[in-house]
């Protein structure tokens, strides 16, 4: 603790908790990882290496945003061993495993135990943090990358003539962070201005000296980012430009980010944790050079996104990606506000107010659990966690998906297999749309408490769709199934085949599914008789599943 505030109650509970924290932060983020559906943004890196190698993906942004480094992965994961879900998601799930145990570490000898353990236990509840380190996106990595990039040019800055390893570390770190995801650039390169403006500090004698270090290491790190990112954006200029200017932050993205850095639907808890974030910001800013630099990062990034206006930017969910590294410091400054009032309520040392004083330096943990978007995601089975209905505004009323996916018709079918054990049955459902706004497996899921996956139509009614893979064996997608093959359908143990008919949305203009409407007739031929029938869909028993559909009318 810095100051003069009391020491934090309970002193030799503190690292219990901080073990506490990891372990439950890890069971969330473990939790039904390999059973996750592939969903919206996930499946912009598949569809570019169906159509480019390595060396083509090297030099093209794409159209649709895609993670050039990580596609190059997937490539080479689908040539060695078969793509799955879990191959594409693995780096991300270890960046975030990563953040849950070294952010708090470097906290500790910065602002105490107490602190960074009321601050490992907020990154551990962190529902964005939680989905951002189990979807095949490269935010978990460049949040790590960003932050490992401040303090490694704090210790490069720190070190009377530089330090070389800190400095490398540094450099690498930005660079790929930037080839990640180029939006991360203006974070990155802060500290340069932090630096730069803090030669003030510096003797006239040595201020040369440590500008020509801050130039060298800019010089390096430059030149390692101009190599990775001058051939796509040579090749292809137009693949960013066509995505600028079409968008902007409103008063209301800038009020909604808040939701989605702390997540929680409640005004309440966000008005709580901004208000001890509040109380300590100071502290923090005081403690930790890398909050200065960091603050500088986020602002630096604001501004671009107001003067590039990059598609979608107007969604909160999409603003507070883009400023993700405030996620961390906004949970860090709430956890050394929470802890400096607990030291304060302990000032007398008595048994009570030492229990007072616990209860509030974990206060903001119990209010944002007692609302957590989470505790849905966590129900058995859910292969649907990285849905965009779950988190593309924690707020219901402000969340477009709800009424858009609510539209769409549902079968009184799902909820005849709720009287089968939760989790006993396998569904593979078709047509399968990769933009979760018409894939309704959610309510699925949660109406027959059924594990749903996509039944692809390729090889069976169609030679190729968007959203689908070919029958091949660079492809080894747990949780979907190709409806064609017989030897998939038993090795994945499903138990029905679900055909939703072409509808028309309640409410809304328009038809789904007309350009798979052949394929029924497909299917009838396949799978025979169905067990099940409706004006919405029709299900195939499959045989093998000896488990009887209960009540299951035609």
């Amino acid at each position: 603790m810095t100051g003069s505030a009391p020491p934090a109650p309970f002193p030799r509970a503190w690292p219990w908790l901080f073990v506490l924290a990891v372990a439950v932060g890890a069971t969330i983020r473990l939790d039904q990882f390999s059973a996750q559906v592939l969903i919206d943004d996930e499946w912009h890196a598949v569809h570019q290496l169906l159509r480019l190698s390595p060396a083509q993906m090297f030099v093209e942004f794409g159209h649709a945003d895609y993670s050039i480094p990580l596609g190059i992965l997937d490539w080479f994961e689908s040539r060695w061993f078969g793509l799955s879900e879990t191959a594409m998601r693995w780096p991300m799930l270890a960046c975030g495993l990563v953040t849950l145990v070294a952010f708090p570490l470097y906290v500790a000898p910065r602002l105490g135990h107490a602190t960074a353990s009321v601050f490992a236990l907020l990154l551990a509840i962190s529902p964005l943090l939680d989905i951002y380190s189990r979807i095949a996106r490269p935010y978990a990595i460049t949040l790590l990358l960003g932050w490992v990039a401040h303090a490694q040019f704090q210790r490069f800055h720190a070190a009377p003539r530089g330090e070389l390893p800190a400095g490398t570390a540094y450099a690498i770190a930005a660079a790929m962070a930037i080839w990640l995801h180029v939006i991360v650039a203006p974070f990155v390169a802060a500290p340069f201005l932090w630096g730069l403006a803090d030669l003030r500090h510096t003797a006239p004698a040595g201020r040369r000296a440590r500008f020509l270090r801050l130039a060298a290491l800019a010089l390096v790190a430059g030149a390692m980012t101009a190599a990775l990112m001058l051939p796509p954006l040579l090749a292809h200029p137009q693949s960013l430009s066509v995505k600028a200017a079409t968008d902007r932050p409103g008063l209301e993205t800038l009020s909604g980010v808040w939701y989605a850095w702390l997540g929680t639907p409640s005004t309440a808890v966000v008005v709580l944790c901004i208000a001890l974030a509040a109380v300590g910001a100071r502290e923090v800013w005081r403690a930790m050079p890398i909050a200065r630099t960091g603050a500088l990062g986020i602002v630096l990034t604001l501004a671009a996104v107001m003067i590039t206006s990059p598609a979608w930017s107007h969604v909160p969910l999409t603003l507070a990606r883009y400023l993700l590294p405030m996620l961390p410091l906004l949970l860090l400054a709430t956890a050394a506000g929470s802890v400096q009032i607990a030291s304060r309520v302990d000032a007398v040392g008595t048994g009570w107010s030492r229990a007072a004083a616990a209860l509030v330096a974990v206060l903001p943990c119990v209010a944002l659990v007692a609302q957590s978007p989470l505790v849905p995601l966590l129900r058995h089975p859910n292969a649907q966690t990285v849905h965009f209905v779950h988190y593309l505004d924690f707020r219901a009323e402000h969340n477009a998906y709800l009424p858009h996916i609510e539209s769409i018709p549902m079968s009184p079918f799902w909820a005849t297999l709720a009287t089968q054990p939760a989790g006993t049955l396998r569904v593979a459902a078709a047509p399968f749309y990769f933009e979760s706004y018409d894939w309704d497996a959610p309510r699925w899921e949660r109406a027959s408490r059924q594990t749903v996956i996509p039944g692809l139509l390729t090889g069976l009614c169609v030679d190729r769709r968007w959203g689908e893979v070919p029958q091949a064996p660079e492809f080894r997608f747990r949780n979907a199934v190709h409806l064609a093959d017989a030897t998939a359908l038993a090795e994945h143990g499903i138990d029905y085949v679900v055909w939703q008919k072409p509808y028309v949305p309640i409410g809304r203009p328009g038809s789904m599914g007309g350009e798979t409407a052949h394929c029924e007739a497909a299917l009838r031929t396949r799978f025979g008789t169905p067990a099940f029938e409706d004006s919405h869909l029709i299900a195939f028993r499959l045989p093998g599943a000896d488990r009887p559909l209960s009540r299951a009318q035609r």
